[in-house]
């Protein structure tokens, strides 16, 4: 079965870009803003962004994390504390690639996507990142903890284009029984 998605590669990827441009981000949106909550409106950004690779892996029309993304983005202006936006950020996150993205009845979903949280809250509630390179760090590994998703979950997360596709000796071989059988 051939597959051009490769979403543990393209996570880990988008976390080491998201890290590397976090200052020049924030940088910018200071510039533009001249709020505090500046920083909240990076992780929005970088959610959003995980949100847009999670619609187009799964298939599903861009806009239908559009309002789990709607609320991250108006508590950005309410939320005066890093590490609730923080934890309200994997709930989203949680809740856009389980019950929108890779919808699938069963338990172990929501049990891996709780520990996926927890796992993901306890680096900032332990470290609590100060400075700018600590947030770099902190950005990347959490994505790094939510490829984890697709090591638990690949071959049932990502639905090929099209779940015939074959590559060509296995479609001849399926010709030749097919035409060996009719005889």
């Amino acid at each position: 079965m051939i597959r051009s998605q490769h979403p543990i590669r393209t996570t880990i990827f988008f976390g080491l870009i998201c890290g590397l441009s976090f200052i020049p981000a924030n940088l910018v949106l200071n510039d533009v803003l001249h709020r505090s909550s500046v920083i909240y409106l990076t992780l929005w950004l970088y959610a959003a962004g995980y949100s847009l690779l999670l619609s187009r892996w799964s298939k599903k029309p861009i806009l239908s994390a559009g309002f789990p993304l709607l609320l991250l983005f108006v508590t950005s202006f309410l939320v005066d504390s890093i590490t609730a936006f923080y934890l309200l950020s994997l709930v989203v996150i949680s809740w856009i690639r389980t019950a929108i993205c890779f919808r699938n009845s069963g338990g172990i979903k929501l049990v891996v996507e709780l520990l996926l949280c927890v796992i993901g809250g306890i680096p900032l509630a332990v470290f609590s990142p100060g400075s700018v390179i600590t947030w770099m760090l902190g950005i990347w590994m959490f994505f790094l903890i939510q490829s984890l998703y697709f090591v638990i979950f690949e071959n049932r997360a990502i639905v090929p284009q099209d779940q015939y596709e074959t590559d060509p000796f296995e479609r001849a071989s399926r010709q030749a029984e097919a035409i060996l059988s009719d005889l």
